[in-house]
């Protein structure tokens, strides 16, 4: 007769050899492709019985959507519902504490076939998990971008020279792709949206202050300052600084015609450009640039008197131009 002690002795012998034995089936379905299933195995110790399911889920039909950077080790909040669908049947669930979605697909019992693929959709409230071969899904990138440059022209730096008024620097921008699965394979992924860059622009300004403006240039602006300086902004571009302005009358004169010769007060050749002002108004030899109603005469200089008060006689090449110009009201924008 077999004693209480010897009973014991080969209970427990016999529950070892089960437990043994299970963990050799566990571990040979695991590893033995043909053998993966979505049967239970029991792992007992005598006391408690824990049920493990095995499946199979290959990286490659693998897809989690929804998170940057989302993966199979992406770690879900605990209590969200999970949304399982499988061709026409659709099973719910809910996200456990520490559960990551290689852990939550594991305890799911999901097994593909092979031209299947599973998404995890992790951007809603809850879980939305579907095993198909054919489906569409988006999901968005992050993608460097480099920060641009943008000139501003300056009127007040001379030209030629640029100075730096922003930094640039590189950002990013969010791109989304939609991804089309047929037959369990990728057949297309195009980017549909993408969201402003956080790149910010470098600004370079161009400076456009010259000394002297090129002839026939016109004035396209003025700049006043408080003090009765200013800026003019001429048709070309080019800037031009000037110290103060005088509205005065004009007029206009060559030579031939009466009294006038050939050679200013000051000694130089009349031309076009030589202006006869009153030395008391406007010293000899101050650069100017002269406009009035309509009209453009451009760089000059006080080269010749003959007239009074505030008033400018513009040297012109004929008679013609000089009726034509006639009398006028002018300013004089006094340069540097």
């Amino acid at each position: 007769m077999i004693s209480q002690t010897q009973k014991r002795f080969y209970y427990r012998r016999a529950r070892l050899a089960a437990l043994f034995i299970l963990i050799a089936l566990l571990f040979t379905a695991n590893t033995v492709p043909g053998l993966r299933a979505n049967a239970l195995y029991l792992l007992t110790d005598g006391r408690s019985t824990a049920v493990y399911g095995v499946s199979h889920i290959a990286d490659d039909q693998l897809i989690v959507t929804g998170a940057k950077l989302a993966d199979a080790e992406y770690l879900l909040a605990q209590g969200k519902k999970v949304t399982i669908t499988c061709g026409n049947g659709v099973q719910y669930a809910t996200t456990r504490a520490n559960e990551t979605v290689s852990t939550l697909l594991r305890r799911l019992q999901l097994n593909p076939k092979a031209l299947e693929r599973v998404l995890v959709d992790v951007s809603g409230d809850g879980v939305a998990i579907k095993v198909a071969s054919d489906f569409t899904y988006y999901e968005t990138e992050s993608v460097p971008v480099a920060h641009g440059t943008v000139t501003k022209t300056l009127y007040d730096l001379p030209k030629g020279e640029t100075k730096v008024l922003q930094s640039g620097v590189d950002g990013t921008k969010d791109v989304t792709y939609e991804i089309i699965y047929a037959d369990g394979q990728a057949v297309s992924r195009q980017a549909v949206a993408e969201s402003a860059a956080t790149a910010v622009d470098e600004i370079v300004g161009v400076g456009t202050l010259v000394k002297e403006a090129k002839r026939g240039d016109s004035v396209a602006s003025v700049i006043d300052n408080a003090d009765g300086s200013g800026y003019l902004i001429l048709a070309s571009g080019d800037s031009l600084h000037f110290k103060s302005k005088l509205s005065v009358r004009g007029t206009a004169y060559t030579a031939g015609v009466g009294s006038v010769g050939t050679v200013t007060a000051t000694g130089t050749k009349v031309h076009v450009g030589c202006v006869a002002v009153d030395k008391r108004v406007i010293p000899l030899g101050t650069k100017m640039f002269v406009t009035s109603s309509g009209y453009t005469y451009g760089m000059a200089k006080a080269e010749d008197t003959g007239v009074l008060g505030k008033s400018v006689d513009l040297y012109m090449n004929s008679y013609r131009e000089c009726m034509s110009f006639g009398v006028r009201n002018t300013t004089v924008y006094v340069l540097d």
